[in-house]
């Protein structure tokens, strides 16, 4: 015979359950429950300018594995960089960096097709949104 839990006991075991699962989240993946700050975000915008360049050397080197890296890595700054605006709430900045980071991803998918001029089309344009965010001076508001 099955015995029935009482909603009070099943509202425990969800409550524990999920508790559970977000500190999971929070000591294996590094989920903060604090927006990063303007130093951190300084930082992935230094480390998105070397993957840029990195890219460039992989397309005149002709080099797919490095290619993918490096837009790999522009792909990852570009998701961090529009959670960063969207904590402060700046409209223009989620939209050009989610913006950014589909070209991003349009890019690194030509590259893993090793379609490096469709690869350098997408980075291209990229390099144009993020010129875009960076004209707003979004930094400074």
């Amino acid at each position: 015979m099955t015995q029935r839990w009482s909603t009070r006991a099943r509202r425990m075991a969800v409550s524990a359950c999920l508790t559970t699962c977000f500190l999971t989240l929070v000591t294996r993946f590094g989920v903060s429950a604090q927006a990063p700050d303007a130093a951190a975000h300084k930082q992935w915008m230094n480390d998105a300018s070397d993957a840029q360049e990195d890219f460039r050397f992989a397309l005149t080197d002709k080099d797919q594995k490095a290619a993918v890296e490096s837009l790999t890595k522009l792909q990852d700054f570009m998701a961090k960089t529009e959670d960063y605006w969207l904590a402060r709430k700046s409209s223009d900045g989620v939209r050009l960096a989610r913006h950014a980071r589909e070209q991003a991803s349009q890019a690194l998918t030509a590259a893993k097709q090793n379609d490096m001029k469709a690869a350098q089309t997408a980075f291209d344009a990229m390099g144009a949104t993020c010129n875009a965010c960076h004209d707003l001076h979004l930094e400074k508001k």
